[in-house]
């Protein structure tokens, strides 16, 4: 990303992105100078992998993410299997911060970037996971990592929509937004000038692809993502939940529906193949009922099985 940023137009961009995100979010682009000096490399190069989407705006296929949300009267979970590139495999770490707000929060990361863009817990009960939404135009606005960093520190879940939705937006995102709490979950979609908000109940979930009227004819979407490894991802967890009986919405139903490789290499549950680098680095499942955020290392067709898990929480 580094040499696009180094050519006129993305040096420009660039610029533009960080005069607002200086503006709105002060203490988000300090945070990232402070990563940037202890890592002992130059702000610029942590600067590009913070807005690689919107530099790239978009040379090629993300791995992308699949999420199954649960709702009935005993039970309100959210399960998000968390996509990339196949070389953060077993470099992805979480972190517990507690910045100057008081809010704080753990948050899956990936090397290099700032936290926001994987699972995320903070210690007023909001939950963050969310969805890559290609996009072939990126718009003068505030970077999809900054908002997602931004929504760490809201302290209840209107807070964390308005910091979702906040103008002007750079590029599309799609956030899982839930509160401990209030034990409520919103699906949010938003595109630069426009989001639709959804409160489902009963089962529901949600891909690398746009799906609620305000947002689905975005026109700068990109049409190959959503017909290649999201639709795939998303047709093979429509029919998992479709043979589903509804008094089996179990755990255990669901982390398999998630560890499915029907589909392969666009399944659920991915690993690499060919030239195709995609691969699940974690699973969160959040209990919203019970407070709870568990987090499986690596693929869930192997991290269920054997175990390989850890339990968050304040």
């Amino acid at each position: 990303m580094i040499h696009i940023m180094n050519t006129a137009a993305g040096r420009n961009l660039s610029d533009k992105l960080l005069e607002l995100s200086q503006k709105h979010c002060p203490n988000v682009i300090e945070e990232m100078k402070g990563i940037a000096d202890g890592a002992g490399i130059h702000f610029d190069y942590f600067w590009a992998m913070t807005i690689k989407s919107e530099l790239g705006a978009v040379q090629k296929e993300p791995p992308g993410c699949s999420s199954i949300f649960v709702k009935d009267d005993k039970k309100m979970w959210l399960i998000h299997n968390e996509d990339g590139h196949a070389d953060y495999h077993d470099i992805m770490f979480t972190i517990k911060v507690m910045p100057p707000s008081g809010v704080s929060y753990i948050s899956l990361v990936y090397p290099g970037t700032v936290a926001g863009g994987g699972p995320s817990l903070n210690n007023r009960g909001i939950i963050q996971t969310t969805n890559y939404i290609g996009s072939t135009k990126c718009e003068i606005g505030l970077p999809r990592y900054v908002i997602g960093r931004t929504i760490l520190e809201a302290k209840d879940l209107q807070e964390a929509i308005q910091l979702a939705t906040f103008e002007p937006r750079a590029y599309p995102f799609h956030h899982h937004l839930a509160s401990f709490d209030e034990k409520k979950y919103a699906s949010l979609e938003t595109v630069p000038g426009a989001f639709e908000l959804k409160v489902p109940s009963g089962v529901y979930f949600h891909t690398n692809h746009l799906l609620f009227e305000k947002t689905k004819d975005y026109q700068f979407q990109v049409k190959g993502h959503k017909n290649g490894s999201s639709h795939a991802r998303y047709t093979v967890i429509k029919e998992k939940l479709n043979q589903t009986e509804a008094n089996n919405y179990q755990a255990e139903r669901m982390l398999s529906i998630l560890s499915s490789h029907q589909r392969a290499p666009y399944s659920p549950c991915r690993h690499p193949q060919g030239n195709i680098t995609g691969s699940t680095l974690s699973t969160a499942f959040f209990d919203i009922i019970e407070r709870r955020f568990t987090l499986y290392k690596g693929n869930p067709c192997q991290a269920v099985k054997n175990n390989q898990v850890v339990t968050l929480g304040f």
